[in-house]
């Protein structure tokens, strides 16, 4: 089997980007014409022998048409013998498979033992053709391709033919792969570069296509079907892993940080797809659509909200430590950093970007990015305490109240041990300040005294903690607005101890906005307030797209930024 990161490595032979091969290729390409006509009738016939809706057969032919029209004029670039070979042929008729298996997809799944059958068939196929191209001596750029583009198509189709089985829309990862490789090596050219050949690679790809074939089966339990799907998903993100690692070594430097933001775009979709899968997306989906705009409304203006009190904590924060920000200035950089937050990978990015732009407010002197760095660290920080603290009020009130939340006990335990180490720790790094403090040009020196000059001048800790805590309500009460958009409104209780422990879940630097683990927490947890899982799942999807919405206005700054940059050059 030929896969997509395999092909730099075939070995075979190729032309310049864009220039034909010789004249010579010109009888490949005109057996290559009929052939596609006997595909195209193949397609057609099996389709309404199976009796399928003409609709679906046509649309199915329709689409074998035009990737047969893109294989022939590929055939005249990229295949330079004069000889088809046989296992072109070989892949036309895999690619016949996949038109046929589409027109089943097309016409609504169905029809088990027959897709499982051709499947098996073209699963047979596969590996026919390599052997044939090597024994012939026609390798060539054209056959790899083509060979790997079938092997994609044929892997996404079954995947989307397993989503209508007992695996559930989950199946669909099993079919990406290659397509999201694809799209990467877009954004990232180095993803496009040479690789070794690795027999476990083309192990992992003919196991993922049994594994599909597999997920037809009707009579297969789902729990069994989504271990299926959950265990080939691992084996395919360890062998693309492996694979991304080793273009990472040989790409320069700068391919560290574009491979983990990557990699956490790709954990995002995946988390996704299982929170949707076990939480009940399509409900989830069907309640989010009639959500009550008028509660989204109002959650979309205490996102506004919070985000003007954080940026003006952050600049009571700065001030201290030499940094003048104006209010307008402060608000409309915290801004900009909530759009990169909940837009790109870690969640932090736009934090780091306003630190660094503001260096230039502080006064003159040693450090002025370090100063800068911590004001956004300590400012970050004390928001989350500020959330903390309130969920250790409301955790210690609804455990001890009756008559309200009901915290199983091995949560509440471990809920319980969490916050007492968490004190613990606090009042051992407290007495180890006090009696062994760092060395003051140490980071942890810097930080400790940045943190303490923050904090200590006058005024400075009212300031935070009226703030902080109008920046909690507000976050909080979106949350609350949003389940009530989706129909299933919160309880005080589970507003102040249930909902942080679902944003305390976005800090984790592992996906894009919080987006999955949000989610995930949100199913996992309020369920314990009385909510389904369809409903858990819509409110913290409402909630992820109303801090979108309410972070646009990061791009005005942006739309400025370059009108200046335009007025002045």
């Amino acid at each position: 089997m030929t896969v997509a990161r395999e092909s730099a490595a075939t070995g075979a032979p190729h032309t310049t980007a864009g220039q034909p091969v010789a004249a010579e290729n010109r009888p490949a390409v005109t057996r290559f014409t009929p052939l596609t006509f006997i595909c195209v009738g193949v397609a057609l016939a099996g389709g309404l022998a199976l009796g399928l809706p003409i609709a679906a057969v046509l649309a199915a032919a329709s689409a074998l048409i035009l990737a047969l029209v893109g294989a022939a004029v590929a055939l005249a670039r990229h295949h330079p013998f004069a000889r088809l070979g046989g296992a072109n042929v070989v892949t036309l008729i895999r690619l016949t498979v996949v038109a046929f298996l589409l027109a089943v997809l097309f016409a609504g799944g169905g029809h088990p033992v027959v897709v499982i059958a051709v499947s098996i068939v073209a699963l047979s196929l596969d590996g026919v053709d390599g052997y044939l191209a090597r024994r012939q001596g026609l390798s060539s750029r054209f056959g790899a391709s083509f060979d790997m583009e079938v092997d994609s198509a044929f892997a996404l189709v079954l995947a989307l033919l397993a989503s209508l089985g007992p695996a559930g829309p989950i199946a669909i990862i099993l079919g990406l792969p290659r397509y999201l490789f694809g799209a990467a090596a877009f954004a990232y050219p180095w993803l496009n570069g040479p690789i070794s050949p690795r027999y476990s690679r083309k192990v992992i790809c003919v196991l993922q296509l049994i594994a599909l074939i597999a997920l037809q089966l009707p009579f297969l339990a789902a729990p069994v079907a989504i271990a299926i799907v959950v265990v080939t998903a691992g084996l395919l993100a360890w062998s693309f892993g492996v694979d991304i690692r080793e273009l990472r070594k040989n790409a320069d430097a700068s391919a560290r940080p574009a491979l983990i933001r990557l990699g956490q775009a790709l954990l995002t979709v995946a988390i996704l797809a299982i929170v949707w899968q076990v939480a009940g997306g399509a409900e989830a989906l069907d309640i989010l659509l009639t959500a009550n705009p008028l509660w989204l409304l109002a959650a979309v203006v205490l996102l506004l909200t919070h985000t003007v009190l954080s940026a003006l904590r952050w600049r009571v924060t700065a001030a201290p430590l030499g940094i003048d920000l104006s209010g307008g200035h402060a608000i409309r950089e915290y801004f900009l950093a909530q759009l990169v937050n909940t837009t790109l990978p870690g969640g932090v990015v736009g934090d780091a970007a306003r630190a660094a732009r503001t260096r230039h407010q502080a006064t003159p002197g040693t450090s002025r990015l370090g100063r800068s760095i911590g004001a956004v660290i300590v400012e970050r920080g004390v928001g989350q305490v500020a959330l903390l603290t309130v969920f250790a009020l409301a955790f210690s009130v609804t455990l001890l109240a009756p008559g309200g939340i009901v915290w199983p006990p091995a949560l509440a335990a471990g809920i319980a041990a969490t916050l007492l180490t968490l004190t613990g720790a606090a009042l051992v790094f407290a007495l180890r300040l006090r009696f062994a403090p760092p060395a003051p040009d140490s980071r942890l020196g810097r930080l400790v005294d940045g943190t303490r000059r923050s904090l200590a001048a006058p005024g400075v800790l009212p300031a935070q903690l009226v703030l902080s805590a109008g920046a909690t309500v507000c976050i909080l009460a979106a949350f609350a607005c949003c389940a009530a958009a989706v129909g299933a409104p919160l309880p005080l209780g589970a507003v102040f101890a249930v909902v942080p422990l679902v944003l305390f879940a976005m800090v984790l630097p592992i996906s894009v906005g919080g987006w999955g683990v949000r989610e995930g927490a949100a199913v996992a947890l309020l369920p314990i307030a009385a909510l389904t899982t369809a409903q858990a799942f819509a409110a913290s999807a409402a909630f992820g797209l109303m801090a979108l919405l309410a972070s646009l206005p990061g791009l005005a700054l942006v739309w400025t930024r370059r009108r200046t940059l335009e007025t002045t050059t």
